[in-house]
């Protein structure tokens, strides 16, 4: 229940600064790393902790291309995959930990998806602009319309400065200085999900349930 407990501290810090101000000191993902390498000085499961990092930093560079995921993100999983390399008291290996938490913040997200498109149904928010209709449908997934004085560091355009939507936001913009330059009186934008904060509620997931995409998949496989 250790490592259970110091696990939920540091991501529940890494969370709560997220949420805040979407900096977190690079500084908790090294106390966490250190203290998994700590550890194995204890188990000695540097094989266990060799896959488990092999597994996040592949994980990591694919989602890390892919714009899915930021920099801090991926050294959250690094960090995670160095302190818990396998489920606590386990005696298998598979399925790595890290992979179970990435699964159960993929339900998270897609429940999240559903969230917004039903939200755009019920406001009837719709793009007027001409782009193929399978753009639209996963513009009506993804981001939804909102004045641009409302706009703050929470959420990413979903639009460039010309007007064109773009499906996937640049996680760098200065959201201030796009405002000045933009000179649409509403946007659409997604909103920057603090990912931290979904890791860290996909970890608790994992501690508490496992691998729940894993379950669904068996159950239906089984049905």
């Amino acid at each position: 229940m250790l490592i259970e407990a110091f696990t939920a501290v540091c991501l529940g810090y890494g969370s709560y600064r997220d949420v805040k101000t979407r900096e977190i000191p690079d500084t908790l993902w090294l106390i966490m790393g250190g203290v998994g390498v700590v550890l194995r000085l204890f188990d000695h499961q540097w094989k266990v902790m060799g896959v488990s990092v092999g597994v996040a930093l592949l994980l990591g560079a694919v989602l890390l291309v892919s714009g899915l995921f930021g920099g801090a993100d991926i050294k959250a999983f690094i960090a995670l995959s160095l302190l818990v390399p396998q489920y606590p008291g386990a005696a298998v290996v598979l399925p790595v930990f890290v992979v179970s938490v990435f699964n159960n913040l993929a339900v998270i997200r897609v429940i999240e998806i559903l969230v917004v498109f039903f939200y755009n149904i019920v406001k009837g928010n719709w793009y007027k602009g001409d782009i193929p209709q399978w753009k639209k449908i996963l513009l009506y997934m993804t981001g939804f319309p909102m004045k641009k004085e409302k706009v703050d560091y929470r959420f990413l355009p979903l639009q460039d400065l010309q007007g064109d939507i773009h499906l996937v936001p640049d996680i760098d913009t200065d959201i201030e200085q796009f405002k000045k330059e933009c000179t649409l009186k509403e946007i659409w934008v997604t909103y920057g999900s603090p990912l931290i904060a979904y890791i860290t509620v996909g970890c608790f997931i994992a501690f508490i349930k496992g691998d729940i995409l894993l379950q669904l998949m068996m159950h239906f496989a089984g049905s």
